[in-house]
């Protein structure tokens, strides 16, 4: 397990750009942290890496983003007003997990 310590917003987005050269289709990432941690921060440096950083926010009362282009589809949740997983299966949450084409 790798640790990083962010001392700031710009740290935190570059680390999650340099972590997203990693990433491979159909990757799932969880951030999980108290409000105000940083996982938007860190989801806005993936957003950047893949060029889709025009209209980043926290998805805190839609519950899912969908930043989509024509190579790459990433689904950005926030679970935090969900009381349990079958809150999240009520919403429909498992079909983003089913295979998707891309959008073109």
């Amino acid at each position: 397990m790798e640790t990083y310590i962010s001392t700031c917003e710009a740290d935190t987005i570059n680390y999650a750009k340099n972590f997203a050269k990693t990433l491979n289709k159909n990757d799932i990432i969880v951030l999980n942290g108290e409000l105000g941690c940083g996982k938007t921060k860190f989801t806005q440096g993936i957003l950047e890496f893949f060029g889709l950083e025009d209209e980043i926010s926290s998805p805190t009362f839609t519950i899912v983003n969908e930043y989509i282009n024509d190579k790459i589809s990433i689904y950005h949740f926030d679970v935090y007003r969900l009381n349990n997983e079958d809150d999240f299966y009520d919403i429909g949450g498992e079909e983003y997990f089913k295979k998707r084409p891309l959008h073109h």
